[in-house]
């Protein structure tokens, strides 16, 4: 059986659809065709999920592109109207939670609207699933389907700018790092060996990711249980890749990763850069807290993903970087030592 027809067999597909007001109809159909042109090829029609997040805006179009699909097709899209907006992770729920309902479907694909996540990356994506999956069970892993691959980006700053880049490649670190240092009191650490070739950490905040059934039903776990314990913090907003990412390797699953395309700049976004303090503090707060690491530890590993971040070579990097440690202090580690350790000129 060909790799498309693997493909086909095994994958459902879900698309979170969500577009600013001011965005016209025609942009916003022009991107959803854009990311739905050859689905096909690679994804039964039937399989394919789009939800539309609160946003009746983009409705029609969404609607539209789901008859578009099945006329050349004959098979149609499932399309879920969602009332009320509730973030990008409410969105993902429903949409997983709806292929899982389908049991022929063995692995869950997450694409973005934007035309960003190229369909023809997936069979490349499925084919590392496979490989994977198939090494650990030649090990004889009984968790051999407990794994998620990563769509990656061979250079962040190039669609999202060198601030985010940067505080991203912080993030993604401090998250392997800190997740280690939790699992080490178990004699485990997060195993690497399918994402180590891309150096820094892998791309865990791509919105492009293969997840099987068991890493699926973590995902919708993890989203719905933490917005319903802190329904304050909104984590659906802003944590659909970061907080269940980090859920998935403190319960031991695999992430892989695969370089994918991608646009020089990135198409749309719903990233507020408007405040990236607060932004990156947000998720490293609420990382050090679901592990409740101890203040020397975290701001150990901390100083030291600040400290060799690029951003403070920017004019308003070094301002940045001080305001995120003294967020976090603020929020996890009240009383430590505000002042940057070492050259303090590099944060100050």
């Amino acid at each position: 059986m060909s790799v498309a027809a693997r493909c086909r067999a095994m994958i459902g597909s879900m698309v979170p659809v969500w577009f600013p007001a001011r965005m016209p109809a025609g942009e916003i159909l022009a991107h959803l065709r854009a990311t739905l042109a050859d689905v096909e090829l690679f994804v039964a029609p039937k399989r394919v999920v789009l939800v539309v997040d609160g946003c009746p805006h983009a409705e029609e179009p969404t609607t539209r592109v789901a008859a578009e699909i099945e006329e050349r097709t004959g098979e149609a899209p499932q399309v879920i109207l969602r009332e009320t907006n509730g973030g990008k992770g409410e969105a993902v729920c429903d949409g997983l939670e709806r292929l899982l309902a389908d049991g022929a479907v063995d692995v869950l694909n997450i694409r973005d609207a934007d035309g960003d996540h190229d369909i023809y990356d997936l069979p490349q994506l499925y084919r590392l699933f496979e490989s994977v999956r198939q090494h650990r069970r030649e090990e004889g892993d009984p968790r051999a389907d407990d794994i998620f691959v990563i769509g990656g980006r061979s250079c962040l700053a190039r669609p999202m700018g060198l601030a985010r880049s940067e505080l991203e490649h912080v993030l993604n670190r401090l998250t392997i790092d800190a997740v280690n240092v939790r699992l080490s009191g178990q004699g485990e650490r997060v195993d690497e060996r399918f994402t180590a070739r891309y150096g820094r950490a892998p791309d865990f905040q791509s919105g492009y990711k293969l997840y099987s059934r068991s890493a699926a039903r973590v995902v919708i776990d993890t989203l719905r249980r933490s917005h319903a314990e802190r329904p304050e913090l909104e984590i659906p907003r802003w944590g659909v890749e970061f907080v269940p990412t980090t859920e998935l390797l403190l319960r031991g699953f695999v992430p892989a990763q695969l370089q994918r395309a991608t646009w020089d700049g990135q198409p749309q976004t719903t990233f507020d850069d408007s405040d990236l303090p607060f932004a990156y503090s947000r998720q490293i707060g609420w990382l050090f807290e679901r592990l409740e690491l101890q203040a020397g530890v975290a701001m150990r590993m901390l100083d030291g993903a600040l400290g060799a971040c690029h951003y403070v070579t920017t004019p308003c990097g070094p301002e940045h970087l001080a305001a995120i440690r003294r967020s976090i202090i603020e929020r996890c580690y009240p009383g430590y030592d505000q002042n940057p350790p070492g050259r303090a000129e590099l944060f100050l």
